[in-house]
């Protein structure tokens, strides 16, 4: 998700592209009829998705040095 965020923050029309080869056809055409185009989209939800990976990436990081140094405390935190 981190990735995925950061490379839409970034770039949008290149993951964008890659909606584009699997999304039927109807639907680009539809979304230009509503006035919105997928790098839009994709441009809206990257702030989410890498505040979506930031906490992913902290609740790995305390299971692994929870399981590491045996903290009981943060894996409580992972289960």
């Amino acid at each position: 998700m981190l990735g995925f965020g950061i490379t839409a923050k970034v770039d949008p029309d290149a993951i964008a592209e890659l909606f584009k080869a699997t999304l039927p056809e109807h639907t680009e055409i539809k979304l230009a009829e509503l006035g919105v185009s997928i790098s839009d989209i994709i441009a809206d939800n990257a702030t989410f998705m890498i505040v979506l990976g930031v906490i992913a990436v902290l609740i790995a990081i305390f299971g692994f040095v929870g399981a590491c140094c045996l903290i009981r405390w943060m894996l409580v935190v992972v289960c």
